[in-house]
């Protein structure tokens, strides 16, 4: 009985004796970068034909990495920067609405400071990418040569063009409202900055596919024009900023993209130069970080109070374990 008594005390003790929570107080500093990136869209922001690359997305010189490792250091003093890189090689703009709408992202949406939208490519480019291999037969191993003798066949290789061309239409006034429904969706689930990147035109210097480069241009200005106008709404209102790739690269695609390897993905120096155009407008924002400072004049209040429950209960455990020790004392007498 005696030993239960005293186990039953003690823990008493112990609870009286833990310190007690204390406040804190939460404050908000401004930054001039994110904190918090999340990157979303095709194989251009995942940086696929980077040396490098790999599906984690992570290991290459991608401009969203530049970018993580650039405010990284920048806010090492305020917990760092983190970057969520949800880019699928591939989509369209209608797959990254599907991925949202089912909810892969609503996490790292609800999470974000800044969301870096890279879409619309795969919508027309892909067409011409699917032409190149369907109709051209173009093949990884394929050269400049090969390409020049497929395409002596003026009159048949105009028609196949005019049959991409139309399609290229059709999938540009989808896109205008697909690229509506995905920033609704986004700005539903974050409260985070938007940015669409627009799309460059690899073909705006690359002679050797001249025949190829009217249709580029004139497919990539329209679908650059939608991603512009759509980034306020009929009040004026910004929706998204937009970071204005396509002028960046404007006459130099041949030296930023991998076209000489017919790969219209960009290269280092090109992933580097998107970097500094979305840094740019990123900048134009301010962010915030929360920093949690203990209440220090509360928690001292709290410590006299717990050393002083601490001393009355040890008291009492005292006179208790004392009286407990006298009857089992007389007990045995």
């Amino acid at each position: 009985m005696f030993k239960r008594l005293t186990a039953f005390l003690t823990a008493t003790v112990m609870m009286c004796a833990a310190p007690l929570a204390c406040s804190a107080e939460v404050i908000e500093h401004e930054v001039s970068v994110p904190p918090k990136m999340l990157v979303l869209g095709d194989s251009i922001a995942a940086g696929y034909g980077l040396e490098g690359y790999s599906k984690d997305r992570y290991s290459c010189a991608s401009y969203a990495n530049l970018l993580h490792d650039q405010y990284d250091a920048e806010l090492k003093d305020c917990g760092g920067c983190t970057l969520v890189n949800s880019a699928v090689v591939g989509d369209t703009s209608q797959q990254l609405l599907d991925h949202i709408n089912a909810g892969e992202f609503d996490a790292d949406l609800a999470d974000s400071d800044a969301v870096i939208i890279s879409i619309g490519g795969n919508d027309i480019l892909g067409l011409f990418i699917d032409f190149l291999m369907n109709d051209l037969g173009v093949t990884p191993e394929s050269t400049m040569s090969d390409v020049m003798d497929k395409t002596k066949d003026i009159i048949g290789i105009a028609m196949d063009m005019k049959d991409m061309s139309d399609d290229m239409d059709k999938a540009l006034k989808n896109f205008t409202s697909t690229l509506d429904d995905i920033i609704n969706a986004v700005k539903a689930k974050s409260k985070g900055e938007i940015i669409v990147q627009t799309l460059y035109d690899p073909l705006d210097n690359f002679t050797a596919a001249a025949v190829f480069q009217s249709i580029s241009k004139d497919k990539i200005s329209r679908l650059n024009n939608i991603i512009k106008e759509r980034s306020t709404d009929e009040k004026d209102n910004e929706r998204y900023i937009v970071a204005d790739v396509f002028s960046e690269f404007s006459g130099h695609g041949k030296e930023l993209t991998n076209i000489n390897d017919f790969d219209i993905h960009p290269n280092k120096k090109g992933h580097a130069l998107i970097a500094s155009c979305i840094d740019k407008v990123l900048r134009t924002k301010t962010y915030t970080y929360e920093e949690v400072v203990p209440d220090s004049s509360e928690n001292d209040e709290k410590g006299k109070n717990s050393i002083l429950m601490t001393a009355t209960a040890t008291g009492g455990l005292i006179v208790v374990i004392a009286a407990a020790t006298l009857i089992r004392h007389r007990k045995k007498g």
